[in-house]
């Protein structure tokens, strides 16, 4: 599992270019699944299976990142954000531009502490305050870069004392390895059921590939699989999760038997959990599998992750194959008993 997150977490797959990690995550699958296909947003789409219930498994393969606005006088670039990102972490960054002849290795700077006004010490980092600096001058780097290049995060993966890991792009590619130990699961289970494990595109700007992957699976129900916020320094407990356990999320974008049926297995099986309440739309792609066509009944599984948005995720590894296994025990169950399942 290390070799996959340190591997995965160096592609580049901001939403809307997620090429650079797609096919990485297709041969990913490829040993477990009967199917691998890609379709016409980037999403992956590995079946496993061909008969009983349809389930849908999502995870979402894009980072947030960054894109090039204009390129100065000095040879420096000017970004807007791609997806969530908190100008805080910014300077001092090491990132790449994913320019049309390669990429190009920058760092973001910002003024000087040194040269600071008091006024200016005041004022909350903004992104007109910072740049991407190439090394080159105007020419050159008018060259070599256009307007609307994408840029990603460049970050050492890191395994950390007490089985953690702190990687950027944890968020969500550690819910793809879960999605991978299910699928390796239920290849040995044989089961009764169809599954489409998605790794989805865009979800960073609005979970754009998990809403067309649901309409054109259109499956029985779905499980979707995202990191929530881990216990840390600064977090209240209400608001963040121990590392050591997963999440299964209850609430109005889940259905409430999907959940019951989650914890019992959980239980059952001495999967350790803890429960994580979310009474508004839960920000996942269970947000947009849960309202395509006429309604999918819907489970969301989460991760708890420290310091999420940073290049330095830090999440617990047993939790990652936790999840996988749930996944996988989950369908098991409710394939068995499909034809007396009642949603209400």
């Amino acid at each position: 599992m290390e070799k996959f997150l340190t591997e995965i977490v160096r592609l580049p797959g901001v939403p809307g270019y997620e090429r650079g990690v797609n096919q990485y995550v297709k041969e990913a699958f490829r040993p477990y699944a009967d199917e691998v296909t890609v379709d016409a947003m980037y999403n992956v789409i590995a079946r496993v299976g061909s008969a009983g219930p349809r389930v849908m498994i999502s995870a979402h393969q894009d980072e947030i990142g960054l894109a090039v606005t204009e390129i100065e006088q000095d040879g420096c670039l000017r970004f807007t954000r791609n997806g969530g990102v908190d100008p805080r972490i910014l300077p001092g960054m090491e990132v790449e531009v994913q320019a049309q002849n390669g990429p190009l290795y920058g760092v973001i700077g910002a003024k000087p502490p040194h040269l600071l006004s008091e006024e200016d010490r005041r004022q909350t980092l903004q992104f007109e305050n910072l740049y991407i600096d190439i090394g080159y001058g105007a020419e050159t780097a008018r060259k070599l870069v256009r307007v609307g290049d994408p840029v990603v995060f460049r970050a050492k993966a890191q395994a950390l004392s007490g089985g953690c890991f702190a990687a950027k792009t944890m968020d969500d590619r550690a819910s793809i390895a879960s999605m991978l130990i299910a699928a390796e699961e239920m290849s040995r289970m044989k089961l009764d059921s169809t599954a489409y494990f998605v790794s989805s595109v865009q979800e960073e700007i609005g979970l754009k590939g998990a809403a067309t992957a649901a309409y054109a699976l259109n499956p029985d129900y779905a499980i979707a699989i995202d990191v929530t916020h881990g216990e840390g320094p600064g977090t209240g407990k209400w608001e963040a999760f121990p590392l050591e356990k997963m999440t299964i999320v209850c609430g109005p974008n889940i259905h409430p038997t999907l959940y019951r049926r989650a914890e019992e297995c959980a239980k059952k099986h001495h999967i350790p959990f803890a429960k994580e309440v979310c009474s508004t739309p839960t920000g996942t792609d269970a947000n947009a599998i849960q309202v395509a066509r006429d309604g999918i009944p819907t489970l969301l599984l989460s991760i708890p992750l420290r310091y999420m948005h940073t290049t330095v995720e830090t999440l617990k590894l047993d939790v990652i194959r936790d999840v996988g296994r749930l996944t996988a025990l989950l369908i098991q169950e409710i394939a068995r008993d499909w034809e007396e399942l009642k949603w209400y």
